[in-house]
């Protein structure tokens, strides 16, 4: 089930994969990976290269957050949401599909040792094979490496043509930081403020844009590696 990461999935693998987004604070004196406050969840359709999306979020406070969501997005700790996915995966032979090594870290550090030596096996990691990708055609430049390049720094050159996914000027940690204060302070989503409203709606569209960058990169990778495969 494991898959060395700087080997490509195949087409199909990669469409029948979750893709998976932490979204938190940054690390505080000197912590290690602190607990996120949500994941974003994106399943391929079957044809085509849109999917569905919804967000998890990890705070029981944060259920006026996920009352505003229009649906969007539910509450569930980690573990829970965790075990959801496992019996998903393993019964539909699906893997989970990340940009960096930051989730597995994440999920290595805030889930039981059994639970997740059960997951690791579905877990990839497509940073490594889109850096080689990116490396080997120059995307970014005939002197630059893909080394340090951001998800979004990826999508933009290997998708000149799309419109970029919606930003997040001040950054997931701060607007996550401010969404936890304001679900502190009430428990209802129409005490919220059109500000506090707002972060939640631009996080959320920040969110399912990073997956569905990460799943558009995986799968104009797919289709390269693939592809020379048959030519060879």
């Amino acid at each position: 089930m494991s898959r060395i990461e700087n080997v490509s999935l195949t087409p199909s693998e990669y469409r029948n994969a979750v893709f998976i987004d932490f979204e938190g604070r940054k690390s505080l004196n000197g912590e290690h990976y602190p607990l996120p406050y949500m994941a974003g969840v994106f399943r391929p359709r079957k044809k085509g290269k849109n999917g569905t999306y919804e967000a998890v979020f990890f705070k029981e406070s944060w259920k006026p957050a996920a009352n505003g969501s229009s649906g969007r997005a539910r509450i569930a700790d980690i573990e829970s949401f965790t075990e959801e996915l496992l019996e998903e995966i393993s019964t539909e032979d699906k893997r989970v599909v990340h940009w960096t090594i930051h989730e597995k870290e994440i999920l290595q550090r805030h889930l039981p040792a059994s639970l997740f030596k059960q997951l690791e096996p579905f877990l990839y990691n497509v940073h490594p094979i889109a850096r080689r990708y990116a490396n080997r055609f120059r995307k970014f430049g005939v002197q630059q490496s893909a080394k340090g390049k951001t998800l979004e720094e990826f999508f933009s050159v290997l998708y000149q043509k799309r419109n970029p996914y919606p930003p997040l000027p001040l950054g997931p940690s701060i607007v996550c930081q401010r969404i936890d204060r304001a679900c502190e302070r009430t428990q209802r989503w129409r005490k919220f403020t059109d500000k506090q409203q707002e972060y939640v709606r631009d996080l959320l569209a920040y969110n399912e844009g990073d997956c569905r960058a990460t799943w558009l990169i995986a799968r104009r990778i797919g289709n390269f590696y693939a592809s020379e495969l048959c030519d060879s």
